[in-house]
């Protein structure tokens, strides 16, 4: 297996490399090889600073060492003597020295909200105070519970900052998997949104100022924040798309579902002008004399030839299938030496003639209503939820099952190899590779881990159904008939004779400030809505992998009491007109955000399944997860 050298190790140009990628594909390993390389090659000239930003950080499990938000340097990062192993095979050593310009942090975003929040909360409510026809008291409550996605926001400014301070001369990200990373790269676009209404805001000010003063406006404080942030905002989009500095490096594996959310990824990347070069193809089957190397490199086949196909104008850095986990300092500068040319390929020292066979069933109470399966990128939620789902169809025909998504990278579609998007799809269950499927849920082997099977064709006589919400699309309707409540609102005051244009701009925009994550449970809105409706028995949800996952286990309190903020808001203009929609809706969101945390925590309702992989980064993961769970109340077995 031959290769260029990756880009990002020869370009002496770039200063921000992003890796990212499907969950467990191995975005944080690349990125930690990565580091350490570059700290090599600039141990005279240059500091490097790798950066988490997923929630679920593993950064420090990679490297083998305790990470926190404070930035730490990389012990142990001396170069080896005659040599180390990676993959079994021995890399040539580069002399004996040390390495002290190599640092690492898991950035903590959630800290880096709360105190944009301390530092500018005056100002944005005196913002809102002069912008809006609320009082302080509204305002204090309604914004501390807003903000959307300040603290991904702050990450960002964040690192464009620690570039522009010049400490640090290379920063090297590890992102969160696809879905939230094409968010967060997102993120950017809808904060200049967010900075043009509070915009709209001051305006009112300033006209107010004019007016009644007859001399020209002089800026004040929240203007001056309003610039700052514009300026900060701008930065940062300047910085995620200039060429000359910046690589966004997308890993992938050969298996469909993976090169699938590669095709998502990089559409994004496009849609945002981020430079790519190198897409690393990871876990590659050798040749090898042992059967499980052989039908590996068979099922890489097909997905091989499309990524090379699809993927042509991007040059394509492949990675082996090591046969075990890259972890420590050692192991990933091998890994670094790998992708250099510097040792060779790897070999088994003998052929693998037998495995274990195991046999494992995973037995759910058919009388639950909701079954959750969670954990790291990469493990197999997608697959497993679907072949429970299969499971629980095939051995409870008289009842109607419902597999749904909200991670933001879909994979239902792919694991099913079927198109379903956010309309219910009835499954086919009978064909044999989704039987077998069944079967490995519930404990009898299967022959094969795909879901579907080539000619999968959907029927309307199944018991099992799925649903790949949009939960964008879901808020959307949410903000538009809120802004048609608006109009009527305002319309109202202008059949009197009146018209105040700053409160119709501010209130048409007042979703703005939607808090993050409003959209997530609006998916689980409606599926509490499906369930009144009493069409389905039990509902098995594919959740967002760990970090997001555990985020997402604490939305619950935060949007119910933004709904509620919101609802008595909207409660401000009951005299002028009835808002219908939009407060019918926030109240009844209220009171379904509080129907789910209720059901979730019924261990006689819902069971989540907490899934792993033998590895230490997958292990330690996995603590973090159940712990989670734990605090939250929510049954694991």
């Amino acid at each position: 297996m031959t290769n260029k050298i990756p880009e990002y190790f020869q370009n002496k140009d770039l200063r921000l490399i992003l890796f990212g990628g499907k969950g467990g594909v191995g975005k944080t390993t690349m990125a930690a090889s990565a580091a350490l390389h570059l700290a090599q090659t600039y141990r005279n000239e240059k500091n490097v600073l790798v950066i988490s930003t997923d929630p679920a950080h593993s950064l420090g499990d990679s490297f083998g060492i305790e990470l926190g938000d404070e930035v730490a340097e990389v012990q142990g990062s001396g170069v080896r003597g005659q040599g180390s192993e990676v993959g079994g095979q021995r890399s040539e050593g580069r002399g004996q020295s040390s390495i002290f310009n190599l640092y690492a942090r898991e950035l903590d975003a959630v800290k880096l909200g709360n105190e944009f929040k301390q530092r500018n909360g005056a100002v944005i409510k005196k913002l809102a105070d002069r912008g809006t026809y609320f009082d302080r008291q509204d305002i204090t409550e309604f914004f501390n519970l807003s903000l959307p996605g300040m603290d991904e926001v702050m990450a960002i400014i964040e690192i464009a900052d620690i570039l522009r301070e010049g400490i640090y001369d290379v920063l090297i990200l590890d992102t969160a998997p696809t879905g939230h990373t094409v968010r967060m790269l997102s993120l950017p676009e809808q904060m200049l949104k967010w900075i043009e209404f509070m915009d709209l805001m001051q305006q009112k000010h300033r006209f107010m100022a004019v007016h009644f003063t007859g001399k020209k406006y002089v800026k004040d404080e929240c203007d001056l924040f309003i610039d700052k942030l514009t300026s900060d905002i701008k930065r940062v989009k300047k910085l995620l798309s200039n060429e000359q500095t910046t690589r966004f490096v997308p890993v992938t594996i050969p298996e469909p579902m993976a090169t699938s959310e590669t095709k998502r990824l990089l559409s994004a990347l496009k849609r945002n002008n981020i430079p790519v070069t190198d897409i690393i193809v990871n876990r590659v089957a050798d040749a090898h004399e042992c059967a499980f190397c052989a039908s590996k490199q068979e099922d890489q086949r097909q997905p091989l030839s499309e990524i090379e196909e699809s993927f042509s104008q991007y040059s394509l850095i492949k990675v082996p299938l090591f046969p075990n986990e890259i972890r420590g300092v050692e192991g990933l500068k091998g890994l670094a030496d790998y992708l250099m040319g510097i040792s060779k390929p790897y070999k088994l020292h003998k052929a693998v003639v037998s495995v274990e066979e195991t046999q494992a069933c995973l037995a759910l109470d058919p009388n639950l209503e909701f079954v959750l399966f969670g954990g790291k990128g990469g493990v197999g939620k997608t697959s497993l939820a679907s072949a429970a789902a299969l499971h629980l169809a095939r051995c409870n025909p008289d009842k109607n099952i419902l597999i749904f998504c909200t991670d933001p990278a879909h994979s239902l579609s792919d694991s099913f190899k079927l198109t379903i998007g956010d309309k219910i799809t009835p499954i086919d269950w009978a064909g044999p590779a989704r039987n077998a499927l069944a079967c490995e849920a519930g404990g009898d082997r299967g022959q094969r881990s795909e879901v579907g099977g080539q000619g999968s064709v959907a029927t309307d006589k199944t018991n099992l159904f799925a649903l790949e919400i949009n939960a964008e699309r879901l808020f959307e309707d949410f903000k538009d008939a809120y802004k048609k409540d608006i109009e009527e609102v305002f319309n109202k005051f202008l059949g009197k004779g009146v018209d105040i244009k700053f409160d119709r701009e501010v209130m048409t925009e007042l979703l703005t400030l939607a808090p993050p994550g409003l959209d997530e449970i609006m998916a689980l809105d409606k599926i509490m809505d499906l369930r009144k409706e009493g069409k389905f028995d039990i509902f098995v949800l594919d959740t967002s992998p760990t970090g997001h996952l555990l985020r997402f286990l604490e939305l619950p309190d935060m949007v119910r009491e933004w709904l509620n903020a919101f609802f008595r808001l909207l409660l401000k203009y009951k005299g002028v007109v009835r808002m219908a929609k939009a407060a019918e809706k926030a109240l009844a969101m209220s009171k379904n955000v509080r129907r789910i945390q209720e059901a979730f925590m019924d261990r006689n309702r819902t069971n989540f399944v907490a899934i792993t992989i033998p590895e230490a980064m997958g292990l330690l993961e996995l603590e973090r997860l159940v712990s989670a769970l734990d605090n939250a109340k929510i049954h694991c077995g």
